[in-house]
C-alpha cells in the first residue's frame, strides 16, 4: 500500500469543496473529521485513500456515463478490473490476517465504485479463496498462489436449480472410489445442476463444490466441500464430464457472470476434499475430529456464514451511498417557503426528515454491528485453522450462523426500503439513471435473496433460539453462548413478568428503555412460539407440520388463475400455467444464445495475459 503523503490527517481528510452545502456543515454540532477518525481510524483511512486513488487514476476504471455497455463488454471490463485490482496488491495477505476489517474495507470501497467488480473480486479471493484456506488443510495451500496470481479463477457452488436455502437437501453427490483414491462428483439430474453460481458463467476455472459425501458401502456423511476444476485455465473450455454455462442477464450485477454446471461422473483426487471438518482415508474410512454430526456441521457453518456476513456489509454500503445522495440533494433542493421569503431546502420539512433520518440512524447502528460480526467470524475462522475444534468452537459456529441469518435480512431489507425512500425523496431527479439510485436499488435487490432467502434465514435464527429454550425448559440448561448474545434470556421468566414503566418522556430517551422493550418482545415471541409448537406436537403433528400448520395457502393458486393472462403475455418461465418450474427454467436458460460458449474476448486476453506484479513498480 502506498505511504500517506505529508500532512497527516489533513491529507487523509482534505477540506470539502465550498458551496451550497456549507451552510448545513457550519451548523453541525460536531467536527466531521473527528467522527471519521473515531469510527474508522487512520489505518483504514489510509487504505481507503490508496484504493480510491488507484481507481480514479487508472483509465481502466474511467466512468462511462451515458454509454450502455453490452452484457459481454460489461463482463469483460469486470474481469479485467478484477485482474487489475489484484495487480495493485492493495492489501497484502499478512495484513488481511492481522487486520480482518481491512478486508471488509477493501470490498466496501470496490463496491462503492461498482458492485459487479466487488462481487467478482470477493467471490474469487474471499469466498473461493477463504473456503480453501479455512476449510482445507496444508495439502490445499498449493492453490493459494494460483488464486493470487489469477492462474485459476474461482467460484463457490452450493445452490442448485431445485435447492437453495435448504442446503442439507443438496443432491450433488461425491462417491469415494478406494481403487483409484478418487471422488466421483455427479449430478443425478438437471434439477441437481449447480445454479446461480457467481463467476461460473464464463470465467471460473475452478469451483468449491458442495456435495453429499458417500464412502464405500453407501453411507452418506452429509454435506462436504471439494475443489473441482471445471474449465481449462488456458482455453476456458469445459473439462471432460462438465457441462457449464451462463444463466443470462439479471436485474442487476450484470458484470458478474452467474452460471450453472452439471457433473457427469467427474473424477477428482481424494486430496481435493476440503478436509478441515472431515476426511476420508485412502482405504475409504471417514474420520472427523468432532464427536457428532451436529458439532461438525456447526463448525462448518462458518464457511456458509461468510457470504451472509459479507452481504450485511454490502447492504450497509448501498444505504450509505443512497443516503449520501438523498440528503445532499435535500439540503440543496429548495421548494416552497414563506409567502414573502425565499424557498427553503426540502430537508427543513419534517416529512423529509421522517423519511430519511431514521435510515441515517440505522446505517450507523448497522455499520457497528457489521464490523463486530465480521470480527467474530474472523475469530471463528482462526480457531478452525488452529487446534480449537471442541464444543465451544462448534457452538460459536452455530451462534454466528444464527446472527448472520438474522443480520442479513435486517440489513438487506433496511437497505432496500431505505434506497427506495431515498429515490422517492429525490423526486423525479431520483429516477434519472445518472444519479445512480436505480442502480443501487437493483444491485442491492439480490442481497435479499442470495446466500439464503431472508424469510428462510429468519426461521433458522428462530430455530436456534427455540432449541436453546427447549434445552432450558426440559433439562435446566443455562442460556449462554460464546459471544453472550443470548445470555439475557437466562432471566426469561422475570423479563416476561415486567411491565412498561416510564415516569417521563425524557426518561424514554435513555437507551436502556428500547433495549428492555426488545428483550421483553424476544422473550414473549419465543414463549408464544414454543407454546404453539408444543400444542401442535401434542395433537399428533410432527416437527415440520407443527411449524407449518399456521400458514395461509389453499386458495392462492386458484385466485391467481383468475387474474393471470396467457403464458405468451405473462412471459415468465417460472410462472407458466403448467407448473413445470425447473423444466421451464432449464429450457429457457439453455435457449439463451451462446450460454455454453467461452467469452469472445478470451483469446486475445490469454495471448497478452499480464502477470501479477507488472503494475507494482508503477505505483
Amino acid at each position: 500500500m502506498a505511504p500517506v503523503s505529508e500532512g497527516g490527517t489533513d491529507a487523509l481528510l482534505p477540506d470539502l469543496p465550498k458551496g451550497p452545502l456549507q451552510a448545513y456543515r457550519a451548523r453541525a454540532s460536531f467536527c466531521w473529521r473527528e467522527l471519521v477518525l473515531f469510527l474508522e481510524g487512520e489505518d483504514v483511512l489510509r487504505l481507503k485513500k490508496a484504493i480510491f486513488s488507484a481507481l480514479e487514476n487508472d483509465p481502466l476504471f474511467a466512468r462511462s456515463h451515458g454509454e450502455d455497455l453490452s452484457l459481454e463488454k460489461y463482463r469483460e471490463l469486470s474481469f479485467l478490473r478484477c485482474k487489475r485490482v489484484m495487480e495493485y496488491s492493495l492489501l497484502p495477505v499478512e495484513e488481511m490476517v492481522a487486520r480482518p476489517l481491512s478486508v471488509q474495507t477493501l470490498i466496501a470501497c470496490l463496491g462503492m465504485y461498482d458492485w459487479s467488480l466487488a462481487v467478482k473480486f470477493s467471490l474469487h479471493m474471499l469466498t473461493f479463496g477463504s473456503a480453501i484456506y479455512s476449510s482445507g488443510s496444508e495439502r490445499h495451500l498449493k492453490y493459494l498462489p494460483k488464486i493470487f496470481n489469477m492462474d485459476i479463477f474461482g467460484c463457490f457452488a452450493v445452490t442448485e436449480l431445485s435447492h437453495g436455502s435448504n442446503a442439507k437437501a443438496i443432491r450433488t453427490t461425491a462417491h469415494y472410489d478406494p481403487a483409484t483414491e478418487e471422488f466421483i462428483i455427479h449430478s443425478p439430474d438437471f434439477e441437481a445442476a449447480k445454479f446461480w453460481v457467481g463467476n461460473m458463467g464464463k470465467t471460473a476455472t475452478h469451483a468449491v463444490v458442495f456435495a453429499q459425501l458417500y464412502t464405500p458401502g453407501g453411507q452418506c456423511h452429509g454435506l462436504h466441500s471439494f475443489v473441482v476444476q471445471i474449465r481449462n485455465p488456458k482455453t476456458l473450455l469445459p473439462m471432460p464430464g462438465v457441462m457449464v454455462g451462463d444463466i443470462g442477464k439479471k436485474l442487476g450485477l450484470n458484470g458478474v457472470d452467474n452460471g450453472f454446471a452439471m457433473f457427469h461422473k467427474v473424477r477428482i483426487p481424494r486430496q481435493d476434499l476440503l478436509n478441515r471438518t472431515g476426511d476420508v482415508t485412502p482405504e475409504g474410512t471417514y474420520v472427523t475430529p468432532f464427536k457428532d454430526d451436529r458439532q461438525r456441521f456447526g463448525a462448518s457453518l462458518g464457511t456458509l456464514s461468510f457470504g451472509r456476513v459479507a452481504i450485511v456489509g454490502m447492504s450497509i454500503v448501498n444505504l450509505k451511498l443512497a443516503l449520501s445522495i438523498a440528503l445532499r440533494f435535500s439540503a440543496t433542493r429548495c421548494q416552497f417557503g414563506p409567502s414573502d421569503g425565499e424557498e427553503v431546502p426540502v430537508l427543513e420539512y419534517q416529512t423529509q426528515q421522517w423519511r430519511l433520518l431514521p435510515y441515517l440512524a440505522a446505517v450507523y447502528a448497522l455499520d457497528h454491528f457489521s464490523k463486530s460480526l465480521y470480527l467474530d467470524l474472523a475469530e471463528l475462522q482462526q480457531g478452525l485453522m488452529g487446534t480449537d475444534q471442541g464444543a465451544r468452537q462448534a457452538e460459536l459456529g452455530r451462534e454466528i450462523h444464527a446472527l448472520a441469518s438474522a443480520g442479513k435480512p435486517l440489513a438487506s431489507w433496511t437497505a432496500q426500503r431505505g434506497i427506495q425512500e431515498c429515490r422517492e425523496a429525490c423526486g423525479g431527479h431520483g429516477y434519472l439513471a445518472v444519479n445512480r439510485l436505480g442502480d443501487l436499488r437493483n444491485d442491492n435487490d439480490p442481497n435479499c435473496t442470495f446466500e439464503g432467502d431472508n424469510n428462510i434465514l429468519l426461521q433458522q435464527t428462530s430455530s436456534y433460539l427455540l432449541s436453546l429454550l427447549a434445552c432450558h425448559v426440559q433439562g435446566g440448561a443455562r442460556f449462554e453462548s460464546p459471544l453472550r448474545t443470548v445470555d439475557f434470556l437466562q432471566a426469561y421468566p422475570d423479563i416476561l413478568g415486567q411491565r412498561f414503566t416510564c415516569p417521563s418522556v425524557d426518561s424514554c430517551l435513555d437507551s436502556s428503555v428500547p433495549l428492555a422493550a426488545y428483550e421483553w418482545l424476544v422473550c414473549y415471541l419465543l414463549h408464544e412460539s414454543y407454546q404453539k409448537l408444543n400444542q401442535e406436537k401434542r395433537s399428533g403433528s410432527n416437527d415440520f407440520e407443527a411449524r407449518n400448520n399456521s400458514q395461509l395457502k389453499d386458495d392462492a393458486v386458484a385466485l391467481v388463475d383468475v387474474i393471470a393472462p396467457p403464458d405468451f403475455v405473462l412471459d415468465s418461465p417460472i410462472g407458466r400455467a403448467d407448473g413445470e418450474l425447473y423444466k421451464n427454467l432449464w429450457t429457457a436458460v439453455l435457449l439463451e444464445s451462446r450460454v455454453l460458449e467461452r467469452p469472445s474476448w478470451w483469446s486475445e486476453f490469454s495471448v497478452h495475459k499480464p502477470r501479477i506484479g507488472s503494475l507494482k513498480s508503477k505505483l
